[in-house]
Formats: C-alpha cells, structure tokens, sequence
C-alpha cells in the first residue's frame, strides 16, 4: 500500500473519530439512542464498526442534524495505534456531523505523516471504498479492511501478553 493511500486511511480514521465528538448545540432527546451501541449507530449510517476504535463508552447524536460526539474510555488520554502503514489518533472524545455514507466537520481524528507530523482528517465519504480526506487530499481504502476496531496501542495487530516464566501443565 503506497504511502499517500496510508496517509488517506488514517485520515478517514480521524474524521470518523470527529464525526461523534462534535458538541451538540440543539436540544435532544437522547434517551432513544442509549440502547443502541456506538458501533451499531454508525452501521445504521452506512459505515463499517472499524472505524471506530474499541472501547466508546458513550456518544451523543443530534438526529436532526447528525451532529455527534463520541467520548472514549480508559485513561483519558488519546487513543492512538498504528494501521495500514499509517499512526491515527483519536482525541479522549472526537466530533463531527453524520449522514448516510458521509461523515464530515470531524474534529478530535489525525493521521501521521512523514514519520513527524499530525494531519486532521476531516471527512470519511463510503461510496465502494472508504475515501478519507484531510483537506485537499484524500485516499481510499476498501471497506473490508475495517469490519473489525482497532484497539489502542496495537492497532489490529495485537497480541495476548504471554508470561515466559509460566509453565505449562500439559
């Protein structure tokens, strides 16, 4: 996979992540939304659960307007791990508007580039791939690659901790 298209996904990612931090301006009543997952949310919309990284713990959504706002667990810190080549990031909670295949104004996602600097992607469009975009370029990746979440720290490629001083019983 080229860089550029690395670039792109990681970008998309970061959009993503925006779409559910975004502050919602208008009254709602969220209470319908509380039985239904972040993840199955956003499938409701088109999208494919690996957008977003394990471990939401709550988000908010504005159905009128599809603005969002989606607030990870653990330690407070961002959440960042390494996938397809590229570094994403989310912030502790990440924002943004949602539509039906469109996620845009994404606030909170960024993907490293050239090994040093943090780009915000800012819109994930789902046509036949997913086209990640950080302004005025974009790259796509097919949606297949994001039927599973990415975990903080390892990304998609984490592994069970094995003790080496354990000994085996069988």
């Amino acid at each position: 996979m080229s860089s550029t298209s690395q670039t792109v996904l990681c970008m998309i990612l970061l959009c993503l992540t925006s779409f559910f931090i975004t502050p919602l301006t208008a009254a709602v009543n969220f209470e319908d939304d509380s039985e239904q997952s972040a993840y199955e949310v956003i499938q409701g919309y088109g999208f494919p659960v690996g957008l977003l990284p394990v471990g939401v713990k709550a988000y908010e959504l504005d159905k009128n307007s599809g603005k969002f706002a989606v607030h990870l667990g653990g330690g407070g810190g961002a959440c960042s791990f390494p996938i397809f080549g590229y570094e994403i990031k989310y912030e502790p909670t990440f924002t943004g508007v949602i539509s039906n295949g469109k996620l845009t104004n994404l606030k909170g996602i960024s993907v490293k580039v050239l090994s040093f600097y943090w780009v915000s992607i800012i819109e994930v469009v789902k046509r036949d791939d997913l086209q990640f975009s950080v302004g005025i370029v974009s790259v796509s990746f097919p949606v297949e690659n994001f039927h599973q979440s990415p975990k903080c720290g390892c990304g998609l490629n984490c592994r069970p901790m094995v003790n080496p001083l354990a000994v085996s019983s069988s």
